[in-house]
């Protein structure tokens, strides 16, 4: 092991132990506990349905509220005050990280309260509301036909940042094919015989109120791995659930080239992009070939321009865009983002969504678009990167870098 590798990896201890890795945080904190089986719905026009079962877990220090009517359950308030459930599947394949299957959203409507070994403690602590609240330490099963189960809320509804949403939700969602509301997925993104040596992920993320003004939102997505198999492609679980982590995060786990810097964009409650980055040397010298994805954890104020600026004019080739689109009625735009070059800079922008610019396809909360490259510059020759925002507000646009710690890549 050489000097560099030994410093990465004692970083990373460092890292978890100063608090990378989440225990008991001040006020209510919900995190995905576990992944489970994942459902199967069938395909309709070349789109296969899933939904996968999440186990969630307080590991906070107050009860989570988890009424689900606008009564308030004896909260003190007027209206519901639960978790949403996001679900989403990813593919890992010839070193492009993709996004390509996301679902509409499960809303929690009761808690069980039960107790489960490395919840917190361990012990679960019964909440005062029984039900309408996860207790300390208590965790609460959904398994995947629950959260598959129709109707399923919206994302667009809901604000990611401090996890309000109207009460009651809207309808309107499409249930004509089996796979509406649920992870919608080509079947030839997961078909075997057409991606040799591809790697799959489901994410599960929740999002609630008070564990968003607790400032506990940025560990509540998990991720595990899952196996294609058989003619109908199901997703078998693989290993065991990466708990507080999101699945781009996965991808410099399996890969440790991969770099990956967290965006966040600054107020009373952290909204945080991650965008992560692997670059190959094509020809040695000469050519490089750059992945870039960038994933929306909790931004309601989202995304919708990534910009690369290179020290000197460039030469961009093999260029591509992946987006994961809404779907069963969601209002968003889905049009691809154009990509445009002008010397040293490259730059993807969404395009206006001219019958409602409010829901052009911007990279929304729960969300993750694919970008890649090839340029006759290496990663020391970028000047910076710009990531907009697509709401109005201040600031208008963050900038950020990789630090390239050993050369291209950590080794």
């Amino acid at each position: 092991m050489n000097a560099a590798t030994r410093w990465y990896r004692w970083s990373l201890l460092l890292w978890c132990f100063a608090g990378g890795i989440a225990s008991a945080q001040s006020g209510p904190d919900v995190t995905v506990f576990t992944l489970s089986s994942v459902g199967n719905y069938g395909a309709a026009g070349g789109i296969r349905g899933y939904s996968v079962g999440t186990v969630s877990c307080n590991i906070g220090t107050q009860p989570l509220n988890w009424c689900d009517n606008a009564g308030g359950c004896g909260l003190g308030t007027t209206s519901a005050d639960h978790p949403v459930i996001a679900q989403n599947v990813y593919r890992l394949k010839n070193d492009r990280f993709e996004q390509i299957g996301a679902s509409w959203l499960k809303h929690g409507f009761v808690s069980t309260n039960s107790s489960q070994s490395g919840c917190g403690t361990g012990s679960c602590q019964a909440p005062p509301l029984g039900g309408n609240q996860l207790g300390v330490g208590c965790t609460d099963p959904y398994g995947s036909g629950l959260n598959g189960s129709r109707p399923l809320g919206r994302r667009s509804e809901v604000n990611a940042t401090t996890g309000v949403f109207p009460h009651p939700i809207g309808g309107g969602g499409s249930t004509a094919q089996a796979w509406n509301q649920r992870m919608a997925v080509a079947e030839v993104d997961v078909d075997p015989a057409l991606n040799g040596g591809a790697r799959y992920f489901v994410e599960g993320h929740y999002v609630a109120p008070d564990d968003a003004a607790s400032g506990n939102a940025l560990n509540n997505a998990s991720y595990r791995e899952v196996l294609v198999s058989g003619t109908e492609f199901n997703l078998l679980v693989q290993g065991t659930t990466v708990r507080q982590r999101a699945a781009i995060q996965g991808w410099q786990a399996i890969d440790p080239t991969v770099q990956l810097v967290n965006v966040d964009v600054p107020g009373a409650i952290v909204q945080r992009f991650h965008v992560a980055r692997k670059v190959i040397e094509v020809t040695p010298g000469t050519l490089w070939r750059y992945e870039y994805a960038v994933h929306n954890l909790n931004s309601d104020r989202s995304a919708d321009r990534l910009g690369i600026n290179f020290a000197g004019a460039t030469i961009f080739s093999n260029i591509g865009f992946r987006d994961v689109n809404s779907h069963s009625n969601e209002p968003y735009d889905t049009a691809d983002w154009p990509v445009t070059t002008n010397g040293n800079l490259i730059q993807w922008q969404a395009p206006v969504f001219t019958a409602s610019p409010s829901n052009g396809n911007a990279i929304r909360w729960g969300t993750m678009y694919s970008f890649w490259f090839e340029a006759n510059r290496p990663p020391e020759q970028i000047s910076g990167h710009t990531l907009r925002l697509f709401t109005p507000g201040s600031p208008g646009e963050m900038q950020f870098e990789f630090r390239e710690l050993f050369g291209n890549g950590f080794e």
